[in-house]
């Protein structure tokens, strides 16, 4: 598994040309033509935050044993990266960054104002519910507790400009 690390985050299956393009290709006509585009609609965030309820919940697989929910983080990511190889794009913060609560559901975030993340990148509703029952297949959750994992779509830094992304559609 290819990573890339810098002062803040770990990257897996970086670098990722498919995903730097989409990203460029966003960030350029999000700027441009203020509206959702398709690099927009098709990117889901499958987001792990270390001191959320259910993660903490997990008794089993690989958060068992006396670890800090950052190694928790770790060995979910390393785990899902072994699983699904080169195709595993994602980031894990090395400490704690501000949580912010745009995904849903809303209520499964930690109640603190920081938090270390994994964040998992996926291109379809399909691939994103996947990545979360391969989660709690992992985490030796019921495969039910799925919906508990936030899930969000886009950049929550261009939501002052597109709009919620529960509302986005291709015009």
């Amino acid at each position: 598994m290819r990573t890339l690390e810098d002062d803040l985050w770990i990257y897996f299956g970086y670098p990722n040309e498919y995903w730097r393009k989409k990203c460029a290709a966003c960030r350029e006509k999000v700027l441009k033509l203020k509206t959702p585009v398709p690099e927009c609609i098709d990117c889901w965030k499958v987001e792990i935050w270390s001191q959320s309820s259910w993660f903490q919940g997990a008794g089993t697989g690989v958060h068992s044993g006396g670890a800090d929910g950052l190694t928790h983080l770790y060995l979910l990511a390393f785990e899902l990266a072994a699983r699904y190889g080169v195709s595993f794009v994602a980031k894990i913060s090395k400490y704690p960054i501000q949580v912010v609560r745009t995904g849903e559901p809303p209520g499964q975030y930690p109640d603190v104002k920081t938090d270390c993340l994994l964040m998992i990148y996926a291109t379809s509703v399909q691939e994103r519910e996947n990545i979360r029952q391969d989660i709690c297949r992992v985490l030796g959750l019921d495969p039910a507790a799925a919906i508990d994992i936030p899930v969000r779509r886009g950049c929550w830094l261009y939501d002052p400009i597109l709009g919620p992304w529960q509302t986005w559609e291709l015009r």
